[in-house]
């Protein structure tokens, strides 16, 4: 286990256990809190630095917030021994896309989650996410919750300098996202 000291606490993880496939800015860890429960540790991609502030902000404006239909945020920062940047979050049971990969469900079921996935949206009106995905929908607490805000923006910030097109995921981003237009709460 690796220890690290963010903004609130200190946090464990462990380098060879994975929850899920690295993503475009970051790989999960499973980790345990002070307290010995297991937390979702993101250790983000030290060559990502802007997209790492981007990421810290939004999950600093996350943080302590009650959110019924969006994956709890502990902490976040850059761990002042390693110097590299780290979100901590809840530890989900299992993703859409686990769910998908199981084979069909029924259409009450999916409807289900796709309305979790609009309150998600709801709840957190003041950030667009754009990156929309089965493996960012997770199962927490017997709901469905929108995670991963790696790329996600403010929707104050009425424009990009970065467009993160290379960090797109290609099956499930927006037409806009491809023609590099800004998005929206209306791309989600």
């Amino acid at each position: 286990m690796q220890r690290i000291r963010l903004r609130k606490a200190s946090w464990e993880y462990d380098s060879s256990v994975t929850l899920g496939p690295p993503g475009g800015f970051g790989t999960v860890f499973l980790g345990l809190g002070e307290d010995g429960e297991e937390v979702a540790v993101k250790k983000l991609h030290i060559s990502c630095a802007s997209a790492g502030n981007r990421e810290l902000a939004i999950s600093e404006e996350l943080e302590g917030k009650t959110l019924s239909h969006v994956i709890p945020f502990y902490d976040s920062g850059i761990d002042a021994e390693s110097m590299e940047y780290f979100v901590v979050m809840a530890k989900a049971e299992g993703s859409l896309q686990q769910l998908i990969d199981n084979g069909p469900m029924c259409e009450n079921d999916a409807v289900k989650i796709l309305t979790a996935i609009a309150l998600a949206l709801h709840e957190a009106k003041e950030i667009v996410h754009r990156d929309l995905k089965p493996g960012n929908v997770l199962y927490h607490e017997n709901k469905w919750k929108l995670a991963d805000f790696g790329i996600a923006r403010f929707v104050e910030n009425s424009t990009s300098l970065n467009t993160l097109k290379d960090c797109l995921s290609p099956l499930y981003a927006a037409p806009e996202q491809w023609r590099l237009e800004r998005a929206t709460k209306a791309t989600d």
